[in-house]
């Protein structure tokens, strides 16, 4: 939002009107992001990408309760015409704790200094050691519904008492952002159902919403017979849905792993769709190994990538996208949104052995203007 002549009496008063001195205009101005942040951002070398100075923008929060930060998921909404900035993360006491994971939330005015919420966590986990999602949630996406006037989170949930063993998908709702509630005391969608050719789901990928109303999410599924762990391939699928209680997955794949070999051979842990100047972009974490640990398996050496569509499908850009600054291997989740001319990114990742947020634009115009010359 612009304010052109406005005294700091007025911008106190502006609900309640206030003097003539000042004019709202409530249109996005156009400014390259690196020009009013207190870092600037350089070019990823051979690409239309470039990674803020001061990376990370958001790591560890000095909160008791969440001393790892886990998966995070981003929403930008506009105010006036100016971009506002949310981020909810799972967070854990320690790297190992299970079953004291909390839900944290912070605001940001330009996606770079994020003010936690003072009362934090938002939500805990439930009271029940028997619950479904008792031991931890993670894979956060969010989105904001502005038909029906709220937020709403899916995420991965699980109970790893081998006497209850459950896995599902979650839903969570919000009109503020802040006070949330599950939507039921189930999970939303069992992880362990096969459906058609899909014989089981890995997680969470990505939430949009649906033309006409609804959503649709993207899921991870596995095809085929699993006889070991190399062979679970989690692709991506769609997840459809006319309202938060009930999601249909898709059994056409949206979009497959890697060939046999490739940096992202066994699949995807987090996908972003964004349009640009007509141009649809699929920004994803993709991974090549899996490791066993106490109770199920995790997925390793994530990478990240990128696709544009082409007709009805998408293309890959091939190598991975070296946006990492420091550990090779350790991308989490990845958030985009278009803002302007360029679209903004917030990625997930290990910095210096902790995990954290990197900002990052992608530019493609800027960059085509830069190589011409």
């Amino acid at each position: 939002m612009l304010l052109r002549g406005m005294n700091r009496s007025c911008m106190l008063l502006l609900l309640a009107g206030c003097a003539s001195d000042y004019e709202v205009v409530p249109e996005p101005v156009e400014v390259h992001p690196g020009d009013v942040t207190p870092c600037d951002f350089t070019r990823v070398e051979g690409t239309a990408f470039w990674a803020y100075d001061c990376n990370p923008v958001f790591t560890t929060t000095g909160e008791d309760w969440a001393g790892t930060i886990g998966s995070t998921a981003f929403a930008v909404t506009e105010v006036a015409g100016h971009p506002f900035y949310q981020l909810w993360y799972a967070g854990l006491p320690s790297s190992t704790s299970e079953g004291r994971y909390g839900l944290g939330y912070a605001v940001s005015p330009e996606g770079i200094g994020w003010e936690v919420y003072p009362d934090n966590p938002l939500l805990s986990e439930p009271s029940s050691s028997s619950a479904w999602d008792a031991s931890n949630m993670d894979q956060l996406v969010a989105v904001w519904d502005d038909d029906t006037g709220q937020y709403v989170i899916l995420y991965q949930g699980y109970n790893l008492d081998p006497f209850i063993n459950t896995w599902g998908l979650g839903v969570l709702t919000s009109t503020d952002g802040r006070s949330w509630s599950r939507s039921s005391d189930q999970a939303a969608f069992d992880l362990t159902q096969s459906v058609g050719q899909v014989s089981s789901w890995c997680w969470p990928l990505g939430l949009s919403l649906r033309d006409g109303g609804g959503y649709t999410g993207y899921i991870a599924g596995q095809t085929g017979n699993v006889v070991s762990i190399e062979d679970i391939r989690c692709e991506v699928y769609t997840l459809e849905a006319d309202d938060v209680s009930s999601w249909q997955p898709s059994t056409d794949r949206f979009l497959a792993a890697g060939s046999s070999g490739s940096w992202d051979d066994q699949g995807f842990g987090s996908i972003a769709v964004a349009e640009l100047d007509g141009t649809d972009y699929l920004f994803y974490q993709g991974f090549g190994g899996w490791q066993q640990l106490d109770g199920y398996i995790s997925s390793q050496d994530h990478f990240f990538g990128m696709a544009t569509r082409t007709g009805s499908g998408w293309q890959k850009a091939g190598d991975p996208i070296p946006l990492n600054t420091t550990t090779e291997g350790d991308v989490g989740s990845v958030a985009a949104h278009t803002i302007g001319d360029r679209i903004h990114l917030w990625i997930t990742d290990a910095y210096d052995g902790s995990e954290g947020v990197g900002y990052f634009l992608f530019d493609p115009i800027r960059a085509e203007e830069e190589d011409a010359r």
